[in-house]
Order: structure tokens, then C-alpha cells, then sequence
């Protein structure tokens, strides 16, 4: 449940606002209870949506219907959200939280709710992130799994039912490649092809084990090959080497996609109707089937039209969803689910109250929209410190580009150089490490690009043209 042209002019101007307002680039895509995260491709996350616990991570309660950038927050590679709170995974391997903080699932130590991100604590090396109802998990490149928040169900898998303020190490699992965390379970793939889980089973979403769960993790029996797992509300989805798709759990709105199996499932079986799967995403009480042509499957709950089909009758066989091509990511939320397109552009559908469909709007959507203003860049500018202190030559260029920041009094080793394309897209961030710095840039594509200096004097944005 819980996996873009403008001009730009120096002046004299005390403040500079350059905005990219293409719609795309977007990588990842989280979609919370009713806020939505978004990781862009220039490794700066935003959010939309009710902002009541500060989940947007952007220093207040204001919540917004058209995106925000998360504050403080850069090379960002992946993003999950919980009902109320969020988490982001920086390329150095921490990882970062905001939101609701109740049962310690920020992992900062306290229980105290938070409006900007805070790293959670004694994390390194993390290389996967996963945002349950209340919990938090995380998977470390040593193939171990991590995890804090609400554990009343188990679902932290350290052999108690207390709640964790900081990461706990589950038991007895090596070789994790995939984690997945539900409302009151999780999930977790080896290397083996074999899924362990633990927490709750009041569904039956962690297979034939006691109706009370499990404090620690155990093997779900009954299959292998497994290559991609998805922890929902009350059930749970597997996507084996040949491409079927398999499930366990609560099945009561379709959403395992087979009424005939009964209501409550103790036994992975195979859903029928379902080939050529490359992913998958379980929603609360819904699931999504992504195909290799690009075409997405839906079936379960249709309350507010999260399968998209234009009605909010409820499905308990998997269907294509109209009008959907060229899909490459899936994301089911709690009642509404989220498309990435190859073209980097993002379609959304179903529960929109809070604007977390990222169209602008508080409409509920019955067929996929596009979401607006996603992954937009705001430079603010302060070019009466550094416009004249700061040299770009020469422009146009060719094969070099040099910096020359000799008359600004800091240390060169706090300036930052970035230079991004016309979408706003990050294609370098590099440090300036002299006074004067030659880049290379023989290899960039003729056309306007805008490079920005960064230090503690401020920030320089120049329009270059590559010939």
C-alpha cells in the first residue's frame, strides 16, 4: 500500500523567480492516505495534498492542491508515504521523515509530530523505503530490515508488540531484496524467491499462520519464483518469475480479484485472468496490475472511482483501464491510484478531497487526469549580492564552460554549481573546488540551458546557450 519554457532575465531586481512549468518528470510516486509524494528526476521531492500533521514537509500546517517541494530535501531517490506521515531516501543512503509521529514511526527518537524532514536515526546504508498505515520500514544494502513506528500487530518483526521510537533490526531475516508494509503487516522478499512476512493476519494476509499474526517473521508457504511483493490494507500480492500474479488475504471487495475463492483467503493462490504482469500495487482495498505493454488491470473497491473506468461500481475481476498506454509505474493509495507515464507525465484517479491528485483541484476524478505543475523548479535569486561578483563565459559556448567566482569572499569549497535543462530537469550538481572552474560541455545537446551558483552569499542563475 505503502512504493516541464520561461525566459529568464538578470536584472536589478532584489528577488528573481524562475519557474520550469512543464508537467513530468517525475521517477517515483507515493500516494499517502490524502497527501501524495513525488520524487523528480532532479532528485528534489515534492508533495500535495492535506498537510494537517505537516506530512508535506514544507514548515506548516497549509495544505495545497497543487504540488510543493518538500523543504530542505535534495538527492532524493525514492519516496514512500504512510497515512500521515512520509519518507524519503537520499542517495547517500539516509533516510529522512516528516509527518505524524505518534508511535515513533519518523524514527527520530521522539513522538513528537513534525513539519520538516528529520533524519531517521543510526540509518545507513539504506537502499529501499516502505511507509505502512503507522510504521516504517527500511532495507539495508547488507540485505537486513529495519523498522520503527506502531509494532501492536508485530508488524516490525523484532519478536515484541511494543511500539519503536528508532530502528529496530527484524529478526532473522538475510538476503531481502523487497520490502512492502501494509496496514498491519509486512512483507518481505529474499533472494530465494521466497516471501517472509509478519503482524497481523486478521485476513489472512500473511497466509496459514494464526489468526493473531505473527511478532516475528515467517515464511508465507506455498510459493517461490516470487519476484515482486505488495502489502495492502487486508491483503497481499505476489508477481512470480513467469509473470502470474498470486494473492492472500481479504478478498471481500474483489480485490484479490477472484469472489469464488470466499471472502477470507489463508492460501496463496493464483489470480486467474492475470499474464504478462510487470508489477504490481495493492491499495487499501484495491490492487493494480501493470502490463508489459503498458496497459494497467484493476479490480476491488470503487468508491470514488479509484479503478478508473468512469463509474464507482466496484470490480471483482481484473480489467484494463481505459484510455491508459505507455504506463511504466503504478501507485494504489487508499482510494485513489496514480500512473507514471514513459513520457515522465503522471495520470491520477479516485479520492481527491485533499487535491493529493495533483490536478489543482479538490474534484473527485472517475477517469484518470493529468497531474499539473509536477516537478517545477523555484529558484529565488538574491542578485544584488551576487549578479556582479559572479563571471559565466563564454556564452554562448561549445566544449567549455568556466566559472569564476575570484571576487566573492568564501570558501570555494561551500559553492555548488547545477545545471539544468529547459524542463527543469538536474543534469549535474557538481562542487566548485577553485576560483576558477572549467566545466566540460561538449557533450550537451545544442539549446538554452540555465546554470545556478550556490553558497552562503546566495544564489546566481544564468541563462547559457550551448551552440
Amino acid at each position: 500500500m505503502k512504493e516541464k519554457t520561461i525566459s529568464l532575465f538578470l536584472t536589478t531586481t532584489l528577488i528573481l523567480i524562475v519557474g520550469f512549468t512543464n508537467n513530468g518528470n517525475a521517477q517515483k510516486i507515493a500516494a499517502g492516505f490524502n497527501h501524495t509524494l513525488f520524487s523528480c528526476t532532479s532528485g528534489t521531492p515534492q508533495a500535495v495534498g492535506t498537510n494537517t500533521i505537516g506530512q508535506l514537509g514544507i514548515g506548516n500546517y497549509v495544505s495545497h492542491s497543487t504540488p510543493v517541494q518538500v523543504s530542505g530535501l535534495n538527492g532524493i531517490v525514492a519516496v514512500a508515504a504512510g497515512d500521515f506521515h512520509s519518507l524519503f531516501l537520499k542517495n547517500d543512503g539516509t533516510v529522512w521523515a516528516v509527518g505524524a509521529n505518534g508511535n515513533g514511526q519518523l524514527g527520530d527518537g521522539t513522538t513528537e509530530n513534525k513539519l520538516s524532514p528529520v533524519q531517521v536515526a543510526g540509518l545507513t546504508g539504506i537502499t529501499a523505503i516502505a511507509a505502512g498505515s503507522n510504521f516504517s520500514l527500511f532495507l539495508k544494502n547488507d540485505g537486513t530490515v529495519w523498522g520503527v513506528g506502531n509494532n501492536t500487530g508485530g508488524q516490525l518483526g523484532d519478536g515484541t508488540d511494543a511500539n519503536k521510537s528508532t530502528p529496530v533490526q527484524a529478526i532473522g531475516l538475510t538476503g531481502i531484496t523487497a520490502i512492502s508494509a501494509g496496514q498491519f503487516h509486512s512483507l518481505f522478499l529474499k533472494n530465494d524467491g521466497t516471501v517472509w512476512a509478519t503482524g497481523g493476519n486478521y485476513y489472512g494476509q500473511i497466509g496459514n499462520h494464526p489468526y493473531a499474526g505473527n511478532l516475528s517473521p515467517v515464511q508465507i508457504l506455498g510459493l517461490s519464483g516470487i519476484t515482486a511483493v505488495s502489502a495492502g490494507g487486508t491483503h497481499s500480492l505476489f508477481l512470480k518469475n513467469n509473470d502470474t500474479v498470486w494473492g492472500v488475504g481479504s478478498n471481500y471487495y474483489g480485490q484479490l480479484g477472484n469472489v469464488s475463492v470466499g471472502s477470507y483467503i489463508y492460501n496463496p493462490f493464483q489470480i486467474t485472468g492475470l499474464s504478462g504482469i510487470t508489477q504490481l500495487s495493492a491499495g487499501y482495498l484495491h490492487s493494480l496490475f501493470l502490463k508489459s505493454n503498458g496497459t494497467v488491470l484493476a479490480s476491488g473497491t470503487n468508491t470514488y472511482g479509484q479503478l478508473g473506468d468512469g463509474t464507482t461500481v466496484g470490480k471483482s475481476t481484473p480489467f484494463v483501464i481505459p484510455g491508459l498506454t505507455a504506463v511504466i509505474a503504478i501507485d494504489a493509495g487508499v482510494h485513489n491510484s496514480f500512473f507514471l507515464k514513459s513520457n515522465t507525465t503522471v495520470r491520477a484517479v479516485g479520492n481527491n478531497n485533499s487535491g493529493q491528485l495533483c490536478d489543482g483541484t479538490t474534484i473527485e476524478r472517475h477517469t484518470p487526469v493529468l497531474a499539473t505543475n509536477l516537478c517545477t523548479i523555484n529558484l529565488s535569486v538574491e542578485e544584488n549580492i551576487l549578479e556582479n561578483t559572479v563571471a559565466v563565459y563564454p556564452n554562448p559556448c561549445n566544449e567549455q564552460l568556466f566559472i569564476d567566482i575570484t571576487s566573492i569572499n568564501v570558501d570555494c569549497t561551500s559553492t555548488i554549481a547545477e545545471l539544468h535543462n529547459m524542463q527543469g530537469q538536474l543534469l549535474w550538481s557538481v562542487a566548485v573546488k577553485t576560483p576558477i572552474t572549467s566545466f566540460q560541455v561538449g557533450d550537451l545537446k545544442e539549446g538554452i540551458y540555465f546554470i545556478s551558483i550556490k553558497n552562503t552569499k546566495g544564489t546566481f542563475v544564468k541563462k547559457i546557450i550551448k551552440e
